[in-house]
């Protein structure tokens, strides 16, 4: 069993690596994605091979095997990559490498080059030894030049190759110029046209290659591809463990690609714990399904919390066997959230205004009743008793008046909003105990645990509940059981949900008000909240009020 240090920029290909090099007996002791990291794990580690990628970005591939070469150790080294080898193995011979393999071959032949180095041979093409005319030109490329040909071929401006050699600007433009001149070109354009041509740049697979195509060359095409996307993605098996990463997810994380491989989300201990059951529960569902999904999670990175829209899609195998989900997230910008907070006061407000002439076209239709009683008591000269239930009627009227001034008032934009920092338990609690008029239906309020703060007006939240519970009242309710519940969906918001639940008393004949309701559905909507009624018949009510109340915390000051 040998040590062994992989040295590759992407970290697909450097899994695969590692997998295939674990199965052989051997021991990985560090992978590295840039070549400043890996010379501080040759010093540390000194294993007893070393198989590198030259595309590899912090001082390049050839400049690397020199370094190494250059500590005169016993450390072995293949070079692995996807770079022609008709030019580059002789300049990797010329370096000091001990093999070369290049990443469309197939496994056994890595297998077979990794043993070979291992007991102190090497591993060329004959083909090798023989100088081609593009072999000529790159030998006369230095292994620093060569790595400035790669960072222009991927589109570094002469300011980031400084920065990621360690280099100043004006040697990087001493190099370009180098360049240009041994290759007779005169702009980047041609530079990088003439380096194609002769081999010096990476060769892609072309309509007649990829029919041919190698398993090992469609992936690593695959992996290089998914290792170029700018945001978080990764592919997790459908027990939701992670079984690949791309270097974006990773820096996103801040963590290794050894923390996370064969990880849940569970282990990496980054979502809150009250978005995980449902991250699990959304992911669980889509595998079972076999479909795409989408969620929005609250995660928390290096002690600073983040809301990610994440999402993924099923992964198939060549049997239409379900291999696992590729995942990714978008960071939630404050932006965002405020347009799609506009987004849901819009469709709130469009679905009150097409039911609003309903709701006061049958409440008109149930005040002209009440007002047609009380003309018939008057004209048959009531004695007290009647004069008793004129009275009850007019006390209809003037409370269903009331409730058309407040939900007009409303919608004119009469009342003004005042939010405060509020304990949304208490302030509940507190205006459920304050109906004490209108023969209110007996209730009990069950807390949401921990206890939520958020930004609210008391007095719209107040109205909100009391014509609820006058609707129920209507309805004959004759126990009322309110759940509290609350959870944090999306960029500094949370859901205060309202789990409401009456049964209704037989004996009780019900007048149905649909005012209430529709003042329910206004006050909720301006709230940015929405009310869905369940279950509504003879003998049971069953309704979710939620409202979406900008976060707050409990030291802020009133």
């Amino acid at each position: 069993m040998a040590t062994v240090l992989i040295i590759d920029p992407h970290p697909l290909n450097a899994l695969s690596i590692e997998s295939t090099l674990t199965l052989a007996g051997h021991r990985v002791v560090g992978v590295a994605h840039n070549g400043l990291v890996g010379l501080d794990l040759i010093r540390s580690a000194a294993p007893d091979l070393i198989v590198l990628d030259l595309e590899v970005p912090r001082l390049g591939g050839l400049d690397l095997i020199k370094r190494i070469v250059a500590r005169k150790g016993t450390t072995r080294l293949l070079v692995f990559t996807a770079l022609p080898a008709d030019v580059y193995e002789p300049l990797c011979i010329a370096a000091g490498a001990a093999g070369f393999v290049d990443k469309s071959d197939t496994s056994t032949a890595f297998s077979d080059a990794v043993s070979k180095v291992l007991r102190g041979k090497t591993y060329f093409q004959a083909t090798a030894l023989r100088t081609s005319a593009s072999a000529d030109t790159a030998q006369q490329l230095t292994a620093r030049e060569i790595t400035v040909l790669h960072y222009l071929a991927e589109g570094y401006r002469v300011k980031q190759i400084a920065g990621e050699l360690a280099l100043s600007d004006r040697t990087v433009s001493t190099y370009k110029s180098r360049l240009l001149e041994k290759t007779g070109t005169h702009s980047l354009v041609d530079l990088l046209q003439v380096a194609a041509n002769r081999g010096l740049l990476e060769k892609k697979l072309g309509a007649a290659d990829a029919t041919d195509a190698s398993p090992s060359a469609t992936e690593l095409d695959f992996n290089a591809l998914l290792d170029k996307i700018p945001f978080p993605v990764c592919l997790r098996a459908t027990d939701g463990r992670i079984l690949a990463a791309n270097q974006a997810f990773l820096d996103y994380l801040g963590l290794t690609l050894e923390s996370v491989i064969n990880a849940r989300q569970c282990d990496i201990g980054v979502i809150d714990s009250e978005h995980l059951e449902y991250a699990r529960k959304t992911f669980n569902a889509a595998v079972e399904n076999r479909i795409p999904y989408m969620m929005v999670v609250v995660v928390s990175l290096r002690g600073e919390r983040r809301v990610l829209k994440h999402g993924g899609c099923p992964v198939f195998g060549p049997d239409g066997e379900l291999v696992g989900m590729l995942c990714s997230s978008i960071d939630i910008g404050e932006e965002d959230s405020q347009i799609q907070v506009l987004r849901d006061q819009m469709t709130y407000r469009s679905s009150i205004y097409s039911r609003r002439g309903a709701y006061l076209i049958q409440h008109g239709q149930e005040v002209t009743g009440y007002i047609n009683k009380a003309r018939s008591i008057v004209a048959s000269h009531a004695d007290s008793d009647d004069k008793h239930a004129l009275l009850g009627l007019l006390e209809h009227i003037g409370e269903s008046v009331r409730m058309i001034g407040e939900m007009v008032d409303l919608e004119q934009g009469n009342v003004r909003y005042t939010p405060f920092n509020q304990e949304l338990n208490a302030l509940t609690e507190k205006t459920l105990n304050a109906l004490t008029d209108y023969e209110m239906p007996p209730r009990e309020f069950f807390k949401a645990s921990p206890a939520p703060w958020g930004w609210i007006d008391a007095t719209p939240y107040a109205s909100l509940l009391k014509a609820l519970m006058l609707h129920l009242k209507h309805q004959g309710a004759d126990q009322v059981s309110i759940h509290a519940s609350a959870i944090e969906l999306d960029a500094g918001h949370l859901d205060w949900t309202l789990q409401v639940s009456a049964s209704i008393a037989a004996s009780v004949p019900r007048s149905n008000p649909v005012i209430y309701l529709a003042l329910v559905t206004t006050i909720s909507g301006l709230l940015q909240g929405d009310v869905d009624i369940t279950t509504d018949d003879d003998q049971r009510f069953e309704a979710r009020l939620t409202l979406k109340v900008p976060i707050a915390t409990s030291h802020h000051p009133h």
